[in-house]
């Protein structure tokens, strides 16, 4: 159980499992595995201190102490605090900059020998966060012109009156991408966490029980400035006759707000148990056998909410009878409850049938079943509102103070919920006491999978190999997807293929290479679609073709310097699927498109033949260190080179949801002493200061044409390091 953020200091290792995992050990992974092994207290007193001073004002102190506490008993402690003042994306309006952060964490074990032959190790760590990040930790910003000219937002945001009208400012991301001009503060919280891991091994002398247990829980809160503004008062908005020789007479709209904000929150918790038996023996056959539980639960409230406009805590019904109150004051508001459950038994054997050779045989079975609940309001305040509530006999004058709560209109096409039983789709909603509407969803999924290899090592320098691996990811659904009638994903299933070599050439020159194949069928993508007059997201189920290959290669041509560089290259391409809306390019006419037909007045796509999400055709990486031995220690200098091809960030050919190519270079300079007890870094990454983008997504057009939101690589940074 590892979170991305442990520091370094708190690692020992970390292994890769390259393809479809699962017949080792832990959960079910349908494209390979990444184990973090942690450092585990020490015989002897041991300790260390890191400390990190670098630009954006970032300071960072990372401390562990471990040793003997009695015969047989040992101890662990460490902490680490990380405060970055200033954050990556400069806020040039009233309100904080984005992605300063300041994160703690604390860590405790203790590990005991329990007898001769077990031992137990039980692990606490505490993470805790008050960051300037949105929504997944992620560096995202809106590059885009603003839209200062239509009365209603677009997407989710056409519920409400356009939050950024008649703003007379600009958005200084389309010239430089790490600012903004924002009255909100975005920022990130991590509350409540806690992180419990016990693992207990037993050497049985003709093989090894070992016992893993694990419980994680979190709260995690973001919200973001919506409206990409410096304005925090409402507005009054005039509008004149808007249908003509209807009943709407010219109007103004009264405390309309300029201050959307999104929310999000994730709250959640894990439990996993896996016993699993090795082998010990040095002969020619090994094995492993295990079980596997999982438990998980989450709940994901998100939306967008306004501020300074009362009408909208108090919606009426579409009927004119009064709506639960709407204390969060969102016209958006979506929930998800999961609740899962995963049950596993699994295998491995390696027999070396004869010299030189190895097979690898593995299976697992996988049992997963999901519940939970899916719930969604929307409450709108609009020119279309008071338009509608004028016919219903309501004066404009009244009518523009009013928010609705439309949701079985949007979600059901009608004004209350007996319009929902209409369709099977929608038949199943029910109300919900909060306001708007919620579902059931349930599901439960099984498969068989597994692995077969065969490794051939004619001399101690060279390896070859071929795999053939069969994973699965359960099916379910999208959370908080807004209520879209087709929630539900199908399993997904991949085989992949792989053949590889490694050879030593000498002492100096190591070179690999990996060639692989793999066909995925029911590839679970996520969609944005239309629903009503505003959007939500659901899957699809598409069938897809992966190859590659990776090419890497270690040089040391003297005993001082390590050069390396390594090759990818992806081609990935959907086999199948059609036909669906880009609500970025709804007309199709965007470069990449390919219309198929049409849909409600929209021109739906073929996407047979575009690459899989975030999926780079090309990267490269070289490095090269050199190492200078002085009399009282060791000067080492790296220098690094990244180079990243262009990705789209969904399945459909828009320029839109490409991110270009870019590159990034990191050099490090490091005395050691001659003892190894202090270490002195000094370090710069991105050291051009290069602008990528990780992932790039967008809206439904406006009048100003589609926003663009991209997620941002760290700029330049700088610093200095010393251990001890």
């Amino acid at each position: 159980m590892f979170d991305a953020s442990t520091p370094s200091l708190f690692i020992e290792r970390t292994e890769v499992l390259r393809g479809p995992q699962g017949t080792l050990y832990g959960r079910n992974s349908v494209g390979g595995s990444m184990n973090i092994i942690s450092k585990r207290p020490t015989t002897d007193y041991t300790g260390e201190v890191r400390l990190t001073a670098g630009n954006y004002d970032y300071g960072r102190a990372d401390a562990m102490v471990s040793g003997p506490i009695a015969p047989g008993l040992r101890f662990l402690l460490g902490g680490s605090m990380e405060v970055r003042d200033k954050g990556f994306i400069k806020n040039i309006g009233p309100g904080g900059d984005a992605a300063d952060s300041k994160r703690y964490l604390i860590e405790a074990q203790i590990e005991a020998d329990l007898g001769e032959h077990t031992t137990a190790r039980l692990r606490y760590t505490k993470f805790d966060w008050d960051d300037g990040y949105g929504v997944g930790n992620t560096l995202a910003n809106g590059i885009s012109p603003l839209d200062t000219t239509s009365l209603t937002g677009v997407g989710t945001s056409a519920l409400y009156y356009n939050t950024a009208y008649a703003y007379t400012g600009t958005n200084p991301a389309v010239r430089n991408p790490y600012r903004i001009d924002q009255n909100a503060s975005p920022y990130g919280s991590l509350d409540d966490h806690h992180r419990v891991h016990l693992d207990v091994t037993s050497d049985l002398g003709w093989a090894k029980l070992k016992y893993l247990a694990g419980y994680q829980q979190y709260d995690y809160n973001t919200s973001t400035d919506s409206d990409r503004t410096p304005r925090r008062g409402p507005q009054n908005i005039t509008l004149p006759d808007l249908d003509g020789p209807g009943p709407l007479t010219p109007f103004t709209a009264l405390n309309v707000s300029t201050d959307a904000r999104t929310f999000y929150r994730e709250k959640q918790s894990w439990l996993s148990n896996e016993l699993n038996l090795s082998s010990e023996s040095d002969g020619p056959f090994n094995w492993i056998v295990g079980l596997y539980q999982y438990y998980q639960e989450y709940d994901q409230p998100q939306g967008i909410r306004v501020v300074g406009d009362p009408s909208i805590f108090n919606p009426i019904g579409l009927t004119g009878a009064p709506s639960a109150p709407n204390p969060r004051g969102a016209f958006l508001f979506v929930n998800g409850h999961l609740e899962t459950n995963s049950y596993a038994a699994f295998a491995q054997t390696d027999w070396k049938f004869a010299p030189h050779w190895t097979l690898t045989t593995g299976i697992r079975y996988t049992y997963d079943k999901k519940t939970g609940t899916d719930s969604a309001r929307y409450v709108a305040r609009s020119p279309a509102i008071t338009a509608a509530l004028a016919a219903a006999g309501i004066p404009a004058t009244v009518g523009q103070g009013l928010a609705v709560d439309i949701t079985a209109l949007q979600v059901c096409g009608g004004a209350t919920i007996t319009s929902c039983a209409a369709t099977a789709a929608t038949a199943d909603l029910r109300p919900d006491p909060a306001g708007g509407l919620m579902r059931d969803l349930s599901g439960d999924w099984d498969a068989v999978t597994g692995t077969v290899a065969l490794q051939w090592e004619p001399d101690p320098d060279t390896h070859l190999y071929a795999r053939y691996s069969r994973g699965y990811k359960s099916g379910g659904w999208i959370g908080s997807n807004g209520l879209s009638p087709d929630p539900f994903a199908d399993p997904e299933y991949v085989n992949s293929y792989e053949i590889g070599a490694k050879k030593n050439i000498g002492r100096r020159f190591q070179a690999n290479i990996a060639g692989y194949y793999t066909d995925y069928n029911g590839f679970q993508a996520p969609l944005t679609a239309p629903l009503g007059t505003i959007t939500a997201t659901q899957f699809l189920n598409l069938d897809a073709t992966i190859w590659g290959v990776e090419v890497e290669a270690q040089w040391v041509p003297i005993d001082q310097l390590n050069l390396g560089v390594s090759y990818a290259y992806l081609n990935t391409e959907l086999d199948s699927g059609c036909c669906f809306v880009d609500t970025t390019d709804p007309l199709a006419k965007q470069p990449g498109a390919k219309p198929a037909g049409t849909l409600g007045g929209f021109v739906t796509q073929s996407v047979e033949g575009d690459w899989l999400p975030i999926s780079p055709r090309n990267k490269v990486t070289a490095y090269a260190t050199y190492t200078w031995d002085l009399s009282r220690g060791t000067l080492t200098a790296t220098g690094s080179y990244t180079y990243t091809g262009k990705t789209q960030t969904t399945i459909f050919a828009n320029p839109t949801y490409t991110s270009p190519s870019f590159q990034t270079a990191d050099f490090r300079l490091m005395w050691r002493g001659e003892a190894k007890k202090y270490t002195i870094i000094g370090f710069v990454k991105n050291a051009f200061d290069e602008t990528g983008y990780t992932s790039s997504t967008g809206t439904p057009p406006s009048a100003a044409g589609v926003q663009r939101t991209v997620t941002l690589i760290f700029p330049r940074t700088y610093g200095v390091e010393l251990q001890y």
